[in-house]
């Protein structure tokens, strides 16, 4: 830990200290530190990448309108992405790690987007993909989506019991007046 980074005061208790985790590096915090203010303790500079071109992306601001330090907490079931970092209060045994990468954070293979960025302006998929039209459903779109986007799902059932659920349905039809009866009794052929 990079004692040059740490001032007095604050809620940050220097007197307890929490082990933690980013890409597999364990690192050291103190109770009262964000995950991101941690980070820079323990001076990471580098957190991740832009959506599109994966440029380098670092800690920017110290509240909930952080655009860049966006990581998956923990993981398997309780995984948790897009949070931010500097949202995030650091504990003990926290696992964190960087999001929007291919291989490495630090030499991000998707980087080469940059290098292409003149070709690749605003809605550019729009107009180049179009031909032949078969290869967009199974190559050009699948490609776009994994190479975009923010943190990942990890596709496991979660565990946990909740005291609220959320339903879902093909179709609703509010109201019983004749535009309602109409609409039900279509949707019933």
């Amino acid at each position: 830990m990079t004692q040059s980074f740490r001032t007095a005061g604050g809620l940050i208790d220097r007197g307890s200290s929490h082990r933690f985790t980013f890409n597999g590096r364990t690192m050291t915090g103190h109770k009262g530190d964000t995950l991101a203010s941690a980070l820079i303790a323990n001076g990471v500079k580098l957190v991740g990448r832009s959506f599109k071109y994966h440029r380098p992306r670092g800690i920017f601001t110290a509240g909930s309108e952080e655009p860049n330090a966006l990581v998956t907490l923990r993981g398997g079931a309780h995984a948790e992405p897009n949070t931010r970092a500097t949202m995030a209060e650091l504990f003990d045994g926290l696992t964190a790690t960087s999001q929007n990468h291919r291989g490495p954070l630090g030499f991000d293979l998707l980087a080469v987007n940059d290098l292409l960025s003149p070709f690749l302006t605003a809605g550019f998929y729009y107009k180049t993909f179009m031909w032949p039209k078969a290869f967009w459903e199974k190559l050009y779109e699948p490609f776009i989506r994994s190479a975009a986007g923010l943190g990942r799902l990890s596709g496991e059932e979660d565990p946990e019991t909740y005291d609220k659920g959320f339903l879902h349905c093909d179709l609703l039809v509010i109201g019983a007046g004749p535009a309602g009866l109409s609409a039900a009794l279509q949707a019933a052929r």
